[in-house]
Parts: structure tokens; sequence; C-alpha cells
């Protein structure tokens, strides 16, 4: 009996101190859940600004490609063996030489109207003595007027044989610089057409030379935004995960009858764009009108989809999708879910979700209620 005894009571001690422990447990998980949810660092340090109202031109996306300003196709001017062409992809500089092609025919022929000279030269030096000498005994009446006469005419053809040979040789000088053919401006080799080797032709493209230094942005635009255009105004133009401002370098005066459009193009130097790739471009379709602006830091691009990360009552993110319209300056005309006086996250929204708790950092505040 007194070790019954004994064993209920140990078991009833185990018993106490579990459910003792499973409280305590409890009270410690709730705690540090309690913590958690209270503990400053799990909210986001973002940047805010405040959306705007403003006048702006309304826009319309096209598509658009960029393109080379000089894109050439060089021929050779020379008939002969080529020699050497320059390898596709090569950037090359204005001058420098892309195909060389035999000019060993040509060399002979100016070498050969070199001596063709000399003597030319040798019977003007001839006829100019002669003449001198004829000048002479006219005056004391010891020679014929018709002998100087026809010494005279001789000197002259002389003459006239120099200049229309030393004209050939220029020629044939010509023809020798010919058979190198040099790069009309820097770019690159996209293109070759010809090997080492083949007889060329005159006329016959040799190399594709692009100018990858100057490009545009070549658009379709419907003749009815054409009104709206101006010289140097900057559009938003978008690709990928980038949006930039680039200025309209200029358009055509007349259209296609058949698509009703007209090329617009803008001036695309120093981006790292390659010519051929796909872009879209914003241009103005009507006149002005308020619009509701945000930041351009507050655009997020992705591949489907282009949204702003807005603050709401709680403090918690927001996503809305826009539609990006014309740009001035750092700011751009939106239009979609938000208003003027909503806070846009500008900096610290990268990794962000919508619903995520977020904390504003009061330096970026203070200067967006200053502006």
């Amino acid at each position: 009996m007194k070790n019954f005894t004994s064993v209920s009571v140990a078991k009833s001690l185990t018993k106490i101190y579990l459910i003792t422990g499973l409280f305590i447990g409890v009270a410690a998980f709730s705690a540090m859940s309690h913590a958690a949810e209270n503990k400053p660092d799990n909210a986001q340090l973002v940047s805010i600004e405040y959306a705007k109202s403003e006048q702006v031109n309304p826009t319309m996306w096209l598509p658009g490609n960029v393109i080379s300003r000089k894109n050439s196709p060089l021929s050779a001017e020379q008939t002969g063996q080529l020699l050497w062409v320059e390898e596709v992809g090569t950037e090359v500089e204005k001058g420098q030489v892309l195909a060389k092609i035999d000019n060993r025919h040509l060399k002979l022929q100016f070498a050969r109207q070199q001596a063709q000279l000399k003597q030319h030269h040798a019977d003007v030096e001839y006829l100019t003595k002669q003449k001198a000498r004829m000048s002479k005994l006219n005056q004391m009446n010891n020679t014929a007027l018709s002998e100087l006469e026809r010494i005279t005419k001789d000197l002259a053809i002389a003459e006239s044989e120099v200049v229309a040979l030393e004209m050939e040789m220029n020629l044939t000088e010509l023809a020798i610089e010919k058979t190198q053919i040099v790069a009309p401006f820097a770019g690159s080799i996209s293109q070759r057409f010809v090997n080492e080797g083949e007889l060329i032709t005159v006329g016959r493209p040799l190399v594709n030379l692009v100018d990858t230094h100057h490009l545009d942005i070549k658009i379709s635009a419907p003749l009815s935004i054409a009104p709206y255009l101006k010289a140097d105004s900057k559009v938003l133009v978008k690709w990928q995960d980038n949006l930039v401002e680039l200025p309209i370098r200029t358009w055509s005066q007349a259209g296609e009858q058949s698509s009703r459009t007209f090329d617009v193009r803008l001036s695309a130097d120093g981006l790292a764009l390659l010519s051929g790739s796909a872009v879209t471009v914003s241009l103005p379709k009507q006149e002005t009108k308020i619009s509701t602006m945000v930041p351009r830091d507050a655009i997020v691009l992705r591949e489907k989809e282009t949204f702003v990360l807005i603050v709401d009552e709680n403090d918690l993110a927001q996503k809305v999708n826009v539609l990006v319209g014309q740009g001035i300056g750092k700011w751009v005309a939106i239009s979609g879910l938000l208003d003027a006086g909503d806070e846009v996250i500008i900096r610290g929204g990268e990794r962000l979700q919508s619903g995520q708790k977020i904390r504003r950092d009061e330096k970026s505040t203070a200067v967006a209620l200053l502006q």
C-alpha cells in the first residue's frame, strides 16, 4: 500500500511539472511573438514623395526600332583579285583600311606613264630651244616665217600632251588609291559579302559598315499626332527594365498613303542599345491637360507590368498598376488608381511586397514636404 501511494504521488507531481512547463512555454512564445510584431526593424525603411497634379501632354505608346544613322554597303571601285578583307564584328575608325584589291597592273601603268612624261618633257625642251633659234633667224630674215610658226605649233602640242599625260597619271594614282577600301565613318563591320582570292568587279559590295556610335529610334507614328510634335522636345522610351527620356531629332514631312503613318526619329546616342533592338516610345497625341505626376524613381518596370507602390493609412505598401505618359524633368505623368497627394515610394521598394509594413525615412519625408 505504501509503495502504491508513493507511485501515485510521483505521477501527480510529474503532471504538475508538465502542465507548468507548458504554460511557461506558451507564455514565452506569446511574449516573443508580441515582441516580434512590435519590433520596428521588421518594417521596411523607404523614402517617400507625394504625387501631384500638373499640366502635361496626353501621350500614346508606340513600338520603335533602334537603327543606325549610317548603314552602308561599301563596294569596289576597281577590278582585281581581292587580297584581304576585314572580319565581321571588327570596330573600325574613319579612314581605316577595310579591304585590299590587287593593284600591280595599275602600278605598272603608272610607271609607263612616268616614262612617257619624261619623253614629252624632252620634246617640249627641244621645241622650246628650236623656237628661240628660229625667232632670232627670223629677225635677221634668215628663215621663213612659216618654219617658225610650225615649230610654235609643235611646241604647243607637246605642252598640251604633257598636261594630258599628267592628268592621266593623276587618274592612275586615284585608281591605285581606290584599290584600298577605307571606312568613310567610324563603326563596326556587320556583314562581309566576299572572301580573299575572289575576282572583284567594279560596283560589287564587299562589306557592310554600321555606325554604332550614332543611333536613332525610328517610330511609324499616325499622321494625327504630327501637330503635337516639337523638335528637341523629350519623350519617354522604355525597353526591358529601363525608362529614359530622349529628344525628338526629326520627323518626315510626308506620310505613307497606305498606312497613314510618318517616320519620327529620336536621338539615341550613348545608349547601351544595339541596332535592331525593339523599344516602345511615348509620343504626344493631344493638347495639354491636367495629369497626376509621380517621381520617375517611383515607377517600377517589369516585363509584363508597370506599377508604383503607395503607402496606405495603415503604413502598408500597396501596388498600383499604372500607364506611363509624358515626362517633365524628374516627374512623369501616370494614369491609374492614384490621386495627387498620395504617398509613393521612391527608394527602398525594390524588394518590397504589396501589403508589407513600411517605415518612412524621416529625412526624405522632410524633403518631400518642403518641395
